[in-house]
């Protein structure tokens, strides 16, 4: 089904309703996936139960437009092909960095977590992340990092609280080796930590406001 319903965002897309509201009917959506209007119109409905699509009902008729979640959809199933026609490189990922709260202090010094840090990522990770607010032109590169398998480290459960799964992907900043690491259910976010052997901002130089580049090979 979440093909059928990523081909209706998309006409509605290319119709005009991803960023603002769009007049749009039923028998105009059903031409264009070919289809009858009784069956769009269900679609439409379907997509605005699903929270995919906004919809507004007025003298004039309906209006449509598409919900951050119905963009979320088209915007994975874009990066999904992203990655199937793109040659294999690298992604040069570019962002600001500044203080977060400590909590990559906290989760970075659980001891299951460490342990497996060491063994997949091949190096004792320093008990902290470097948090990096990424540039908003490179977004769909680090959006890639999101639907990409990643080194995969196993979530547990400690003393009643759950630590969930996290993938990591090897890279550089700024010349040191270092790890990407994103939580595996994350929500949409402009936030990416980085963790290595040292503390970066110490070996770095770094301090809130400079810019950074991060390199992640991908095959």
């Amino acid at each position: 089904m979440k093909g059928d319903h990523t081909t209706a965002l998309r006409h509605l897309a290319i119709m005009g309703a991803l960023n603002s509201f769009a007049d749009i009917t039923s028998g105009r959506l059903g031409e264009s996936l070919g289809i009858s209007q009784q069956a769009a119109s269900r679609e439409i409905l379907k997509l605005a139960e699903m929270r995919l699509v906004e919809r507004q009902i007025g003298r004039k008729g309906q209006r449509l437009t598409i919900t951050k979640a119905g963009q979320e959809l088209l915007k994975r199933e874009y990066l999904e092909y992203k990655l199937l026609f793109e040659p294999a490189g690298r992604l040069m990922i570019h962002g600001t960095v500044f203080s977060g709260l400590g909590e990559g202090k906290y989760y970075i010094s659980q001891p299951r977590y460490k342990q497996q840090f060491t063994k997949k990522l091949m190096f004792t990770p320093y008990e902290g992340t470097l948090n990096i607010r990424v540039n908003s032109a490179d977004m769909p590169l680090f959006e890639t990092l999101t639907f990409s398998e990643g080194i995969k480290i196993d979530g547990f459960v400690s003393r009643g609280r759950t630590f969930g799964d996290v993938k990591c992907f090897l890279g550089m900043i700024q010349g040191m080796e270092c790890a990407v690491i994103i939580p595996v259910r994350t929500h949409y976010t402009d936030v990416m930590e980085v963790i290595a052997s040292a503390h970066l901002r110490s070996e770095l130089s770094l301090n809130d406001g400079d810019l950074v580049e991060v390199v992640v090979p991908m095959e």
